[in-house]
């Protein structure tokens, strides 16, 4: 499984089934597909990350209001409270000195080559780094905003598609921006 679906299989399920056998249904699998997604990273990585423990809670929460509420726009939201959540934490590491990509810096060094771990300590790159961590602040606000738009306003199929290709396409533009932008 790629790492670009993780968090968006049991969405996706959830629209599938959705079409096919109605809201309920579609809850449903995408807790069982959200559980499913867990073992594997668990399985994959050795552990459980903080946000993919984020994502389960908020898919079985959002999911059995959803239910309870017989609303799946509720379930919608999922991806909204996480982009403000990951918002809020990038703007609290950042108000602490602390940008979250700088300190993951040392883990992505490990996984390159021996010849190129250089990078992940330059300066500029750093530099860098704490720039697009700022960034993706204000695109995690403007994908929760376009996301509760489209789940408020949008068919199932088209709030799929603006959760799932409109948060790559947005962090793509912001990688292109940041690193055109001079260094200072």
């Amino acid at each position: 499984m790629s790492i670009a679906l993780m968090g968006l299989l049991p969405l996706l399920v959830f629209a599938v089934v959705d079409i096919v056998a109605g809201m309920r249904a579609a809850i449903i699998a995408a807790m069982i597909v959200a559980c499913a997604e867990a073992v594997w990273s668990w399985y994959q990585f050795g552990e459980i990350d903080n946000i993919t423990w984020l994502s389960l809670g908020l898919i079985f929460v959002m999911g059995l209001i959803s239910i309870q509420m017989n609303d799946p726009r509720l379930f919608k939201f999922q991806p909204v409270v996480l982009a403000g959540v990951l918002a809020a934490l990038l703007g609290w590491f950042q108000l602490r000195g602390e940008p979250v990509m700088v300190q993951m810096m040392p883990k992505v060094a490990a996984l390159l080559p021996e010849e190129q771990r250089w990078v992940m300590s330059d300066p500029g790159t750093l530099k860098r780094m704490a720039r697009l961590d700022l960034m993706m602040i204000p695109t995690f606000i403007a994908h929760g905003a376009v996301v509760a738009w489209a789940a408020l306003r949008k068919s199932t199929l088209f709030w799929l598609v603006v959760r799932g290709a409109g948060i790559y396409l947005l962090m793509l533009l912001v990688v292109v921006i940041n690193a055109f932008l001079p260094i200072n």
